[in-house]
């Protein structure tokens, strides 16, 4: 966990050195849907998340920079019998799984300069997912750093020169890794409040 706290705080000293360019940093609040692996450990929506994506535009058309967030799904299970590593219990559990994205990203604005900009762009990097399962006294915890990619398609709306407005849909998709035999992957749909830097 120190290993992420450093890393973000990194990204964010970068984001705010690099202000003098003409830059997006925006602030996003992020619903989750759970895909493959980890729709099957949790199959809920999950309303709690964020995200802050910075880009600095290289050209009037190509951002680059970064995104971190964190986006937790959560589900209670009925009470049944469960296996977990060769083992049986029967009881109900609580289902949770912490997911942080951390990756260079790149965007591709199709309508630069205009008031209503579409997007599409790709990051490159690292997924931590912490899970874990609570099921009476005892609580069962995997977690694993794995590659992950994440395609996006989005529109900026600008307010005026210095704010605007995001909204995008990413997919998270972490290979399989450490404790975990499948990917980690979901969908997030996004909207944000841009700070537009110069």
């Amino acid at each position: 966990m120190k290993k992420l706290i450093y890393i973000t705080s990194f990204l964010l000293f970068v984001a705010v050195s690099s202000a003098t360019a003409q830059s997006y940093s925006t602030f996003s609040y992020s619903v989750g849907i759970p895909t493959s692996d980890l729709g099957d450990f949790i199959s809920k929506t999950s309303w709690r998340g964020v995200t802050y994506d910075y880009r600095k535009l290289v050209q009037p058309n190509i951002g680059v920079g970064f995104t971190v967030g964190w986006n937790v799904f959560y589900e209670e299970k009925g009470s049944a019998t469960y296996t977990i590593d060769n083992r049986s219990l029967t009881g109900k559990q609580w289902r949770y799984s912490n997911n942080f994205p951390l990756l260079v990203a790149a965007d591709y604005y199709i309508k630069p300069g205009e008031d209503l900009n579409p997007f599409v762009g790709l990051g490159l990097g690292t997924l931590y997912t912490n899970r874990t399962t609570d099921m009476g006294i005892y609580r069962l915890e995997r977690d694993a750093w794995s590659f992950a990619f994440q395609p996006e398609v989005g529109i900026k709306y600008s307010i005026n020169y210095y704010a605007g407005l995001n909204l995008s849909l990413k997919y998270f998709y972490g290979l399989q890794a450490g404790d975990f035999n499948g990917d980690q992957s979901y969908l997030a749909f996004n909207i944000g409040y841009v700070f537009m830097g110069k």
